[in-house]
């Protein structure tokens, strides 16, 4: 893999600023490619540049304008990128692994196949990104915007995103096995299909969800808000759902067997005759299931 000098490297980024400003001499930047390892390029003007396999390793680009780059299969692991816009990037099979990416920008980026475990996303912000088959396993990161994001067969496993933002937001076939995302906001969304084993969204939102043939099997769902959610279909076996919200909820053929609704409200009737209960459920007012209609059970003590 090629090294590209600092005085080279100097002059690419003049013409390639000459060709951003449509200025005579300008050429775009094609970068891809090159060992750029613990290069510092803090506040670096590379958008729309070509920086296809090119190596950044341990490399500062914190504040650096990356906007409609194409980045593909170029590895950043350990790479610094704080407050770096990398909105429209190209970022197919890119590595990311322990990068720091607190307050960057990935919104409209288009992520496929991308590697990002590890990495520290403090207030970043993917709006409407298109991310597929990407692995966030071990990430963490607080106030994380994925808004309106098309998220697809996508692992959070082990991760960690407290407050995160997910409004309106589509996932499908993802999974959130061991993850932590408590007081995060999934209004809107659409959850469809996902496997959240053993994940911690305690205090989190899913007002006017849509979380239709996800599994929570064994997740913590203390607090939650899940008025006038789609929960059809939906695995609750064996999960904490005491003190949560349930108004509007539609709940046919919801999986509540070994769940814990103690304190759970604004439940009725109907919505517990038409999801499934055992004995090992604790209903509302706790006691044990299976909920039986006019027992009263579904109102908390």
């Amino acid at each position: 893999m090629p090294v590209a000098g600092d005085r080279a490297l100097g002059k690419l980024l003049e013409k390639h600023q000459a060709w951003l400003e449509q200025r005579t001499g300008g050429a775009r930047a094609d970068l891809s490619g090159l060992a750029l390892n613990e290069i510092k390029l803090e506040g670096a003007n590379l958008r729309q540049a070509f920086l296809r396999e090119t190596s950044f390793l341990e490399a500062d680009l914190t504040g650096a304008d990356l906007a409609g780059a194409n980045l593909e299969r170029a590895d950043l692991r350990k790479a610094v990128l704080g407050n770096a816009d990398l909105t429209g990037a190209e970022l197919g099979e890119a590595k990311l692994d322990m990068a720091w990416l607190a307050e960057a920008s990935l919104c409209e980026a288009k992520m496929r196949g991308v590697a990002i475990r590890k990495a520290y996303m403090r207030q970043a912000r993917l709006l409407d990104a298109v991310i597929q088959n990407c692995d966030f396993s071990w990430s963490k990161g607080e106030k994380v915007s994925f808004h309106q994001a098309r998220i697809f067969d996508t692992t959070f496993s082990e991760a960690a995103f407290e407050g995160a933002l997910f409004y309106h937001a589509r996932l499908q076939l993802c999974r959130f096995a061991n993850s932590v995302f408590r007081e995060c906001v999934f209004s809107g969304a659409r959850i469809q299909d996902c496997d959240c084993l053993n994940a911690d969204f305690t205090d989190s939102k899913f007002a006017q969800a849509d979380l239709s043939r996800s599994s929570f099997t064994r997740a913590t769902l203390s607090y939650c808000d899940f008025r006038e959610a789609v929960l059809k279909g939906a695995s609750f076996r064996d999960a904490e759902l005491n003190g949560a919200r349930f108004q509007g909820a539609k709940l046919f053929t919801a999986d509540l067997r070994g769940a814990n609704l103690r304190g759970a409200r604004e439940l009725t009737q109907e919505q517990l005759m038409q999801a499934l209960t055992d004995d090992q459920t604790v209903l509302p007012n706790g006691s044990k299931g299976p909920f039986v209609k006019h027992t009263g059970a579904e109102k908390p003590r």
